[in-house]
C-alpha cells in the first residue's frame, strides 16, 4: 500500500519539480545568458591563450613567475579586472532588479533615481576633503549618500497621479544637483580632476585583487538578503495593498530591500566608480523576455549583469589598444544600456494621455503684470549691481574710479551680458520646444538639444582642429538639429503621450554624455578647460563674442514673434492645427530648427546650461504668460535675470575663489523644481 502511495506521489513530485524548472529555465532569458556565458568564457580563454601555448596556464592563475612580466601583468590586472567586471555587474544588475521589483517601475534603477550621483558625491567629497582622516567611515559615508538621494526622490516623487514618470523626473532633478557639487569641488581641486573624473565614469582597471576582495563579500551578503527575501519582493509587486492583506510588512520590507540594493550599489561604486545603466538595461531586458517570478529575475540579473558587463569590459579594453587612449568603461556601459530606455517605452505603456499644458490653476504663484514689472525692475537694478557691487567675503563692496576701473568694468560687462544673453537665448529655445511639442517639461538640456551641440563642438574641436567660433557654432547648431529629428522620429507614434517626448529626449541626453565623457578621455591636456566650459563658464567670454550671440538672440526673437500666431496653433495639436491650415511637419522643423540654433549659440558662448531653457518658460507659463507672444517675453525676461543673479553669486559666492556659472543656476533650477514638488504633493 506504502509502495503504491510512494508509486503515486513520485509522478506528482516530479511533475512539481520539472514544474518549477520549467518555470526557471525561461527560454528567452535562459538563451541570453547562456550566450553571455558563452561569450565570456572566450573572453577568458583569449586572455589566457598566449599562457596556454606555453604551458603556463595554471601557473598564471594561482602562481605566476615574479620574473615574468607578463604573468604578472595578467595575475594582477587583467585577471581581476575580468573578476571586477563580473562581480560589479553582477551587483548591479541585482541592485536594479531589486529596485525596480520594490517600486515597480521599468525605468528605475540605482542610475536613474539618484543612488549614483549620491554615492559619487558623497566619496567625492570624502576623498577630496579629508582621505586619510575618513577612510574608515567611507563605505558608511557612500551608502548614506546613496539612501538619502533615492530617500529625497521617493519623497517626491510618493503620491502622485503618475508616479512612474515622477520617479524619473525626480530622479534627474536630484541627479544633475548632486552633479553639481561634485563638479564644483572638482574644480576646486584641479590636481584630481582627471583621476576623480576617471574614476567617476567608471574604470575597472585594477593594480591587485584588494578591490576584488573589497566587493565580493559585500556582494555575497546582498545577494543572500535579496534571494532570502524573494517571496516577500513577489508580495510586493502586487501593491501595497494586496501585500498587507496577506500579512507582509511593506514599509519595513521595502526599505529593508531598497537598503540593502543601495549598499550593493555603494559598493561596486566604491571601488569601480559610477557603471550605468547595467542596473536598468539587464532587468528591464529579461523582464521583456517574460520572466515576472522575483526569485528567477533576481538570479537571472546576477548571471546575466555579470556577463554582460564583462563582455562590454572586453570590448573597452580592445577598443584602448587599439586607440592607446582610456575609454571609461562607465561611459561605455551608459552608450550601450541607455537606448534600453526606449526599449522599455515601447513595451511597457506607462504614460498618462496627452495632457493639456494650460489649464494648472493651481500652479499660479504671481500674477503676470506684477512678474512683469517686477522682471523688468529686477533686470535693471540686478544689472547696475553686478556690475558695480561686489562681495570680498565679509563686506559688499562698490566699484568706484581707480586704475584698473575700467578694466574690471570691462570684464564684468562680459561676463554679465553674457550670462544675460544665453538665459535669453534658452528661454527662447526652451520655450518653442515646450510649444511645439506640447510639453511643459520639454527643454534643450533635456531633449538632448544642449548635450548634442556640446557634443559636436567638442568633437569638432578635438578631433578635427576646428578653432573659429562661427565653424563651431554651425556645427553645434548642426548636432542640436540631428538630435532633435531623431527625438521627433522617435516620439512620432506617441503623439497621444507627449511625456514621451521627456523620456526619449533622457534617454537621448545619456548616450550622448557618455559619448562626451569618451571624447573627453581623448582631448588631452584641453580636458580641464573642457570640464570647466562643460560646467558652464563666463570666464572664457570676449565683448565681441557676446554682441555676435545676442545679435541672433534678437533677430531669431524676432522671426519667432512674427510667426506667433502658427506657434499658438501648433500647440493644439497636430489634427487641429492641419485643419486650420498649419503645414505642421515644416513648421515644426523650422522652430526647431530655430530652437536648436539659439541652443548652440547660448551653450558655445556659455557652455551647456541646465534647466535655464526648463524654468524660464516653465515660470512663465505658471505665472499667467498663455499666449505664444506673452510667453516668449516672460521668458526672455525670467532667464535673464536668473543667469545675471547665478552670473554674480558664481563670481562673489566663495571670492575669491569663483564659480562656473552654470552650476549655481543648475543649482537655482533644481532647488526651484524640488520647491514646486512638494508644493504640489
Amino acid at each position: 500500500m506504502s509502495g503504491q502511495k510512494s508509486r503515486e506521489a513520485n509522478p506528482a513530485m516530479t511533475r512539481a519539480i520539472n514544474s518549477d524548472m520549467n518555470r526557471f529555465f525561461h527560454r528567452g532569458p535562459a538563451i541570453l545568458c547562456l550566450v553571455l556565458a558563452i561569450c565570456s568564457v572566450a573572453i577568458l580563454i583569449n586572455d589566457l591563450w598566449p599562457f596556454l601555448q606555453n604551458g603556463a596556464g595554471m601557473n598564471v592563475l594561482f602562481h605566476p613567475d615574479e620574473t615574468d612580466f607578463d604573468q604578472i601583468l595578467f595575475h594582477f590586472s587583467t585577471l581581476p579586472r575580468i573578476a571586477m567586471a563580473f562581480i560589479c555587474g553582477a551587483g548591479l544588475a541585482l541592485a536594479g532588479a531589486a529596485i525596480q521589483t520594490v517600486l515597480r517601475n521599468p525605468l528605475a534603477s540605482p542610475t536613474t533615481l539618484g543612488v549614483g550621483a549620491g554615492v559619487e558625491f558623497a566619496l567625492t567629497v570624502f576623498l577630496l576633503l579629508a582621505p586619510a582622516a575618513l577612510a574608515p567611515f567611507k563605505e558608511a559615508a557612500a551608502l548614506a549618500g546613496g539612501m538619502i538621494a533615492l530617500g529625497a526622490v521617493y519623497l517626491i516623487a510618493s503620491r502622485r497621479a503618475n508616479a512612474t514618470l515622477w520617479l524619473i523626473l525626480a530622479g534627474m532633478i536630484i541627479n544633475l544637483m548632486l552633479q553639481s557639487g561634485t563638479q564644483i569641488f572638482l574644480l576646486f581641486n584641479e590636481q584630481y580632476l582627471q583621476s576623480v573624473f576617471m574614476w567617476g565614469a567608471g574604470d575597472l582597471a585594477q593594480n591587485g585583487w584588494d578591490s576584488t576582495q573589497f566587493v565580493l563579500p559585500r556582494l555575497l551578503v546582498g545577494v543572500a538578503v535579496v534571494l532570502l527575501l524573494s517571496r516577500p519582493l513577489d508580495l510586493l509587486a502586487l501593491g501595497d495593498d494586496i501585500a498587507s492583506s496577506l500579512g507582509a510588512r511593506v514599509t519595513i520590507l521595502r526599505l529593508l530591500i531598497l537598503g540593502f540594493a543601495v549598499f550593493i550599489t555603494a559598493s561596486v561604486i566604491s571601488a569601480a566608480g559610477l557603471i550605468g545603466f547595467i542596473g536598468l538595461a539587464v532587468p528591464a531586458s529579461l523582464r521583456i523576455a517574460g520572466l515576472t517570478r522575483s526569485r528567477d529575475l533576481m538570479i537571472y540579473s546576477l548571471l546575466t549583469g555579470g556577463f554582460a558587463l564583462l563582455c562590454i569590459d572586453f570590448l573597452v579594453r580592445q577598443m584602448n589598444g587599439l586607440g592607446g587612449d582610456i575609454v571609461p568603461t562607465g561611459a561605455a556601459t551608459a552608450l550601450i544600456g541607455a537606448p534600453f530606455i526606449i526599449l522599455i517605452l515601447r513595451k511597457a505603456r506607462i504614460m498618462p494621455g496627452q495632457q493639456s499644458e494650460d489649464h494648472h490653476p493651481d500652479q499660479q504663484i504671481v500674477s503676470k503684470n506684477v512678474l512683469s514689472l517686477v522682471l523688468v525692475l529686477g533686470l535693471v537694478t540686478g544689472l547696475g549691481l553686478s556690475l558695480f557691487v561686489s562681495f570680498n567675503g565679509h563686506d559688499f563692496v562698490l566699484l568706484t574710479g581707480g586704475e584698473s576701473f575700467h578694466d574690471i568694468l570691462l570684464q564684468r560687462s562680459e561676463r554679465t551680458f553674457a550670462a544675460i544673453i544665453c538665459g535669453a537665448a534658452l528661454a527662447v529655445s526652451g520655450t518653442l520646444i515646450q510649444r511645439v511639442g506640447r510639453n511643459p517639461l520639454a527643454s534643450p538640456e533635456i531633449t538632448g538639444v544642449s548635450s548634442a551641440t556640446a557634443l559636436a563642438m567638442i568633437i569638432a574641436l578635438v578631433f578635427f582642429g576646428f578653432g573659429q567660433r562661427a565653424d563651431l557654432m554651425f556645427v553645434g547648431a548642426v548636432g542640436g538639429i540631428i538630435s532633435l529629428i531623431i527625438l521627433l522620429l522617435l516620439c512620432r507614434k506617441f503623439t497621444h503621450a507627449p511625456h514621451y517626448l521627456l523620456l526619449n529626449g533622457l534617454a537621448l541626453t545619456a548616450i550622448l554624455g557618455a559619448i562626451v565623457r569618451i571624447a573627453l578621455t581623448r582631448s588631452g591636456t584641453q580636458t580641464s578647460m573642457l570640464i570647466s566650459w562643460l560646467a558652464g563658464t563666463t570666464y572664457f567670454t570676449s565683448m565681441d563674442e557676446v554682441l555676435i550671440v545676442a545679435g541672433v538672440t534678437v533677430a531669431l526673437l524676432i522671426v519667432v514673434i512674427a510667426v506667433r500666431r502658427p506657434l499658438e496653433l501648433a500647440s493644439f495639436g497636430n489634427d487641429q492645427a492641419t485643419s486650420l491650415g498649419l503645414c505642421i511637419s515644416g513648421f515644426q522643423f523650422f522652430i526647431m530648427l530655430l530652437a536648436a540654433i539659439l541652443a548652440a549659440s547660448a551653450t558655445l558662448l556659455v557652455g551647456p546650461l541646465s534647466f535655464v531653457g526648463l524654468m524660464a518658460p516653465h515660470l512663465a507659463r505658471i505665472a499667467g504668460y498663455r499666449l505664444a507672444g506673452g510667453r516668449l517675453l516672460g521668458a526672455v525676461l525670467i532667464g535673464a535675470n536668473v543667469m545675471m543673479v547665478a552670473e554674480w553669486m558664481a563670481r562673489n559666492l566663495l571670492y575669491p575663489q569663483q564659480l562656473p556659472t552654470g552650476l549655481i543656476a543648475a543649482l537655482i533650477g533644481t532647488a526651484y523644481f524640488l520647491f514646486l514638488a512638494i508644493r504640489k504633493r
